[in-house]
């Protein structure tokens, strides 16, 4: 019988398990990458396929990881296997197989369309830009950041309206918006661009009003005009 430690999300086994393979994915693919740029051969046809696929994977490992460490960093006792965000939902997993699906037969198929480099510049500084405001507002919320939406006030809870937060109601999904479409962007996938645009729109869609419910009722005298003078952070909401 397995034990609970491997099986449970909050279990150290299984947290051990995530953080080797996110581990080894990225050294995999950082190796991949320093392979290709030692051998700097052009016209082998999937060079730049596969350069462009490990500077890819390299940028989502470590958002995955960062979001552990993030996690880990203030709130502790919540720490988990779930803290990786590799299971976020069922969406999100039928959506990154199905942007590395459309890459490879894209790659496979049309090689030439797929290392198109001013979509890729501005792919990589999407995502650059993404990580930072996601990885920063997380440092700037600290304990006060959690990756479920808490429906009880906690008693040391604290409307954070400094650094990233004083412009931006919701920096952590401002980053993660445009990391998520920077991420197709970069990958020269048309349609997944497309796609990962109109699901995570409407995913904060319907989130960030629930949230924001939620918080002023938490704050009723402090959000009303800190949302006043602030945007949400996601284009339209």
């Amino acid at each position: 019988m397995v034990s609970s430690q491997f099986t449970s999300d909050v279990g150290l086994g299984k947290v051990a398990v995530a953080a080797f393979g996110i581990g080894f994915v990225m050294a995999a693919h950082l190796c991949l990458l320093f392979w290709v740029i030692l051998v700097n051969d052009a016209s082998w046809i999937y060079y730049n396929a596969f350069l462009q696929w490990a500077v890819y994977m390299v940028c989502l490992t470590f958002f995955h990881f960062s979001e552990f460490i993030s996690t880990a960093a203030f709130k502790p006792g919540y720490v988990s296997y779930e803290s990786f965000l590799l299971n976020h939902s069922d969406a999100y997993q039928i959506a990154l197989f199905t942007s590395w699906a459309e890459y490879w037969v894209e790659a496979y198929f049309f090689p030439s369309a797929k290392f198109i480099q001013f979509f890729m510049w501005i792919g990589l500084g999407l995502i650059v830009m993404g990580q930072l405001f996601r990885v920063g507002a997380m440092w700037t919320a600290k304990s006060n950041f959690s990756h479920r939406i808490e429906i009880a006030k906690r008693k040391d809870h604290q409307l954070i309206t400094h650094g990233l937060y004083k412009y931006i109601r919701h920096p952590s999904y401002f980053g993660w918006f445009y990391w998520s479409v920077g991420s197709q962007v970069f990958l020269c996938n048309p349609l997944c661009t497309i796609a990962y645009t109109a699901a995570s729109w409407s995913f904060f869609k319907d989130r960030i009003p629930y949230e924001e419910e939620i918080l002023l009722d938490f704050f009723p005298e402090e959000y009303p005009q800190y949302k006043a003078r602030t945007i949400s952070g996601v284009p339209f909401l």
